[in-house]
């Protein structure tokens, strides 16, 4: 009878120390990350980001949210048409959600929150967080050492704050072996000043709508509200198509 093979001395309690070096992660030079929903905020900043030199690698994350097909469309479509070099293929990440949150309206599709509802409606527990740390997995990976995306100043969420982002960087960094930045460089700013920013850019194959029918906005919800006012404060044309427009809030 065969004497059972005892643990590696490299996996003793008492040598891991010394081995945690061993997966430090150094990331490649000018790759950056994107968390990319098709949306007009994170596609202006995608553009913005690749015209500075970057090699921009997008990250789709598919959670099982209702809109998720058309939006991936959109994405892909918009991208298309910017048609920059040095922007990578869009890689979809799947994080399942519907097991936590099988009752949220984002992926019901019941009681979408309508124009005139408050922006905090707009609110999916975690979403961040969720975002973030797949998408550290995936920058981990293809030695990527900053990811970003685009909360503007009226995303009042918990993990929407720059002391959630700062501690989710040293989270991973503890976790994963990776010093991965994460970039909002839109915090702060308004719809208008996003959609001024992105003038020249193919808006209207963007997205933002909670009940699409492709590239369709419903023109209903809290997110199509957003979209029409931030272009009639901007002062700029809305290029985007319609199902049914709403009189602006208030």
């Amino acid at each position: 009878m065969k004497t059972p093979t005892s643990l590696p001395h490299a996996a003793a309690p008492s040598r891991m120390g010394p081995m945690s070096r061993n997966y430090r992660i150094v990331p490649a030079r000018n790759r950056l990350a994107v968390l990319a929903s098709g949306g007009l905020d994170s596609s202006v900043m995608l553009a913005e980001l690749a015209r500075r030199g970057r090699e921009v690698y997008p990250v789709y994350v598919r959670a099982g949210l209702m809109w998720e097909d058309d939006e991936l469309a959109a994405l892909r479509g918009y991208l298309r048409r910017l048609g920059l070099r040095r922007v990578r293929p869009v890689s979809v990440l799947q994080l399942p959600m519907g097991d936590v949150a099988a009752n949220h309206w984002s992926i019901t599709g019941r009681k979408v929150p309508g124009y005139h509802a408050a922006v905090a409606s707009n609110y999916i527990p975690g979403r961040n967080l969720s975002l973030l740390a797949k998408g550290a997995i995936f920058c981990a990976g293809h030695r990527i050492g900053a990811i970003a995306m685009a909360p503007l100043e009226s995303n009042p969420f918990p993990d929407a704050r720059p002391e959630f982002f700062r501690a989710l960087e040293r989270a991973i960094d503890l976790g994963v072996g990776l010093k991965l930045r994460i970039l909002t460089p839109y915090v702060g700013m308004t719809k208008a000043q996003v959609i001024r920013r992105g003038a020249n850019l193919p808006l209207r194959f963007t997205l933002s709508c909670a009940r699409p029918r492709g590239i369709t906005h419903c023109g209903r919800c809290t997110k199509c509200a957003e979209r029409i006012e931030g272009f009639r404060a901007a002062g700029i044309r809305d290029p985007t198509r319609y199902a049914r427009r709403i009189a602006r809030r208030g």
